[in-house]
C-alpha cells in the first residue's frame, strides 16, 4: 500500500483500504475525531484537486507510491468560508443594483449581468448551507441557527421566483423593480444568517 503523510508526518492506519475512496473515507474519520479535514491531496508528488471526485474513489493504492494529505483545522475553515461569504455582501448588493440600472438603460450586457447574478447568489446560498452543515457537525445542531436559514434562503427563493416571472413576461423595468425591491433587501440582510455562524466558530 502507498505511503501515507498527512502534514508531513506519516500517518498510522488502522485499516488497509485497497482503493483510494476507502482511504479517504477512513482519514476523514480517523483525522476527524480532531476536528480537522482532507483539504489537499498529492499522488506521488501531482496534486488531485479532485480528490473527492466519485469517479477517482476506485483508483487501486497498489498504483501509488505516496499519498500527501494535507488537513486544517474545521473551524478555520470555516470561519474563512463564512467571512469570505460575508466580505462578498457589499458587491452582491452592488451588482443587484447595476443589474437593475442595466436593465432600466437597455444596456447591450443587462442579460449577461442578470445570469451571473443570479449564479453568485446561489454560490452564496451553496456556501452559506454548507458552513451551516459544517458547524452543525463540528459543534453541535443549532436549531435557531438553521431556522434563520432557512427564512433568509426562502427570501432569496422568492425574489428570484418573482424575477424569472418578470423576466418570462419580457418587461424588464419590472425585473429590475424586483431587484431593487426584493432582492437587494434580501441579500443585504444576508449578515443575519451568517453572524450567528460565525460566531459559533469564534
Amino acid at each position: 500500500m502507498a505511503d501515507c503523510l498527512v502534514n508531513d508526518i506519516p500517518e498510522t492506519l488502522d485499516f488497509r483500504p485497497e482503493t483510494w475512496g476507502r482511504l479517504l473515507a477512513g482519514l476523514d474519520r480517523q483525522i476527524g475525531a480532531s476536528r480537522r479535514v482532507v483539504t489537499a491531496v498529492r499522488f506521488d508528488g501531482v496534486d488531485q484537486p479532485s480528490f473527492r471526485h466519485p469517479e477517482l474513489a476506485g483508483l487501486p493504492l497498489d498504483r501509488i507510491a505516496r499519498i500527501d494529505v494535507e488537513a486544517e483545522d474545521a473551524g478555520v475553515l470555516l470561519r474563512a468560508a463564512v467571512d469570505a461569504a460575508t466580505d462578498s455582501l457589499p458587491d452582491l448588493v452592488a451588482g443587484v443594483g447595476q443589474t437593475a440600472a442595466a436593465l432600466r438603460g437597455d444596456a447591450p450586457d443587462a442579460q449577461g449581468q442578470l445570469g451571473a447574478l443570479v449564479v453568485a447568489l446561489q454560490s452564496l446560498m451553496s456556501l452559506t448551507v454548507a458552513a451551516g452543515t459544517a458547524a452543525d457537525i463540528s459543534y453541535g445542531a443549532d436549531p435557531g441557527a438553521e431556522a434563520i436559514v432557512r427564512g433568509a434562503c426562502a427570501r432569496i427563493e422568492t425574489a428570484l421566483v418573482t424575477l424569472v416571472d418578470r423576466q418570462t413576461g419580457g418587461d424588464t423595468r419590472a425585473v429590475a423593480d424586483a431587484l431593487d425591491q426584493h432582492l437587494a433587501p434580501a441579500v443585504a440582510g444576508w449578515t443575519d444568517v451568517l453572524t450567528p455562524i460565525r460566531m459559533r466558530a469564534a
